[in-house]
């Protein structure tokens, strides 16, 4: 007897241990789908309700694969993407559902989309009430939204006009600011130099050279990889003319205003992006120098230029 009872005290131990130790199928969600920026977009969607995003990479061909995928992970959800389709298959009620959506590298934005309807389509229940730590903290109801950063460089032909046709090498940075999740507005900060052009005129020998400080506003436009950013900018260009007139120094330099705008063409992998810039400037009150006490014209400060170049870009 004493030796039955402690065969079945093992036996209950050992059943109640496996119960305990086993996964929760209510608690997982298996993702085939590899894309950083939709895991990371489910992983918030779906946190209410405390699923855990497992990574499974390759997609079931059908609903019967799924459920095979779907018991191997102790999961009651896989989501994968078949070509531009979100596919939800349920291991509890045995149903696949399907929505319309993006293929291809997924932007901030548009996963965020894509999660939100996963979890449509999983058809969740209210989810639990918070911890009573986190019930009791208060949260206003404007709370503000994820913000992203975007740190830029770039590289670009410039094909400047004033009284002749000035091209030089160009060198650039920005860094912009998406305050909302929801939008495809940026706001941000640019600046850019470049190479000297050389001026030989009315007795005088130097070079010209200037560089810009402008703020930028853009908007973007993903579809699959690809992304187009008109963008807007305004600030102050700084010009410098230095040489010597007739063997004595001369320099001049001028603040002057600016205003422009553009289009980056943009091909998305992951949190970075490599493409195409085109832009043009327009320098206001751009002054002419001539000879001193002569009206002899040594150099006009271009008015007008169109930039062609590359850039790259890290999302943060």
């Amino acid at each position: 007897m004493v030796r039955a009872g402690l065969v079945s005290l093992i036996v209950i131990g050992w059943l109640a241990g496996d119960a305990l130790g086993a996964p929760a199928a209510r608690q997982r969600v298996v993702l085939t789908d590899l894309d950083p920026e939709l895991r990371h977009a489910m992983e918030q969607a779906l946190a209410p309700w405390q699923l855990e995003v497992v990574i499974d990479g390759g997609s079931p061909e059908d609903a019967g694969a799924a459920r095979q995928r779907a018991d191997a992970d102790t999961a009651r959800f896989v989501v994968w993407r078949d070509a531009a389709d979100l596919v939800v298959y349920d291991r509890e009620l045995g149903t696949t559902e399907r929505r319309a959506s993006r293929s291809g590298t997924l932007d901030p934005v548009t996963a965020a989309a894509a999660a939100l309807t996963i979890k449509t389509m999983m058809r969740l229940p209210p989810p639990p009430p918070p911890p009573p730590d986190e019930a009791s903290t208060p949260v206003s109801p404007g709370a503000a939204p994820e913000l992203a950063l975007r740190i830029q460089v770039g590289i670009a032909t410039r094909i400047a006009r004033g009284d002749t046709t000035e091209t030089s090498a160009r060198f650039g940075g920005a860094v912009a600011l998406r305050p909302w999740a929801s939008s495809s507005w940026r706001f941000g900060l640019a600046g850019a130099a470049g190479t000297s052009a050389s001026v030989s005129r009315a007795s005088f020998k130097g070079s010209w050279s200037e560089w810009a400080v402008l703020g930028v506003v853009s908007w973007s436009y993903a579809r699959g990889a690809w992304e187009l950013e008109p963008h807007a900018d305004a600030g102050f260009r700084r010009s410098t003319l230095d040489g010597t007139e007739v063997a004595a120094a001369r320099s001049e330099a001028a603040t002057l205003a600016t205003a422009g705008g553009g289009m980056w063409v943009r091909l998305r992998h992951a949190r970075w992006t490599l493409g195409a810039a085109l832009g043009f400037d327009r320098t206001f009150g751009a002054p002419t120098y001539s000879k001193t006490g002569t009206p002899a014209e040594i150099f006009q400060v271009p008015g007008t230029a169109v930039e062609l170049g590359g850039v790259a870009a890290m999302d943060l």
